[in-house]
């Protein structure tokens, strides 16, 4: 059994990730018990596939990505409220964006032995990535960490709020 565990953000204004990966099954927690959401996903590395949704069965967003063991590309949220992902991994780094050009954010993490550092958006708008990551494919713990970002982004921009100390 696989974990991510850690912090998007710093200690003010992040979120807590905690996900267990086992048995085509990717399920956990990001943010608090009160401020935050479930993540249940179902993916196979054969048959190409990662989908489930991130939130509740009201308030959350679907996800529904094609996968493979160096790439995972695909779509968060639904057709007008959602946004595309593509998250690649190669060697001890995983790259891409999600959202497009303009609105979305750049992807860019290092895993060395089970630490997983980056940053997800840009220099100045953004957040640093400090994850534990063990027993999971690379491109698994990209995603992991992407949809705790883009769920946060989307859910306070959505209730014109800001950051989250959950």
């Amino acid at each position: 059994m696989g974990h991510i565990d850690g912090r998007i953000g710093g200690a003010i204004g992040g979120y807590d990730v905690h996900i267990t990966v086992d048995s085509g099954k990717v399920e956990g927690r990001l943010g608090g018990a009160i401020g935050g959401a479930n993540i249940d996903l179902d993916y196979d590395f054969e048959q190409e596939y990662l989908k489930g949704r991130i939130g509740g069965i009201i308030v959350g967003k679907d996800v529904d990505m094609n996968l493979t063991k160096g790439c995972a590309y695909g779509r968060i949220g639904g057709i007008f409220d959602g946004n595309d992902i593509n998250v690649n991994a190669v060697g001890n780094g995983v790259t891409g964006r999600c959202g497009g050009d303009v609105v979305g954010f750049d992807i860019d993490m290092e895993i060395n032995g089970n630490q997983v550092t980056g940053r997800l958006g840009g220099d100045f708008v953004g957040m640093d990535v400090d994850v534990i990551a063990s027993d999971v494919e690379p491109v698994l713990v990209g995603v992991g960490v992407v949809i705790v970002y883009y769920y946060y982004k989307v859910m306070h921009r959505n209730n014109g709020g800001g950051g989250s100390n959950d």
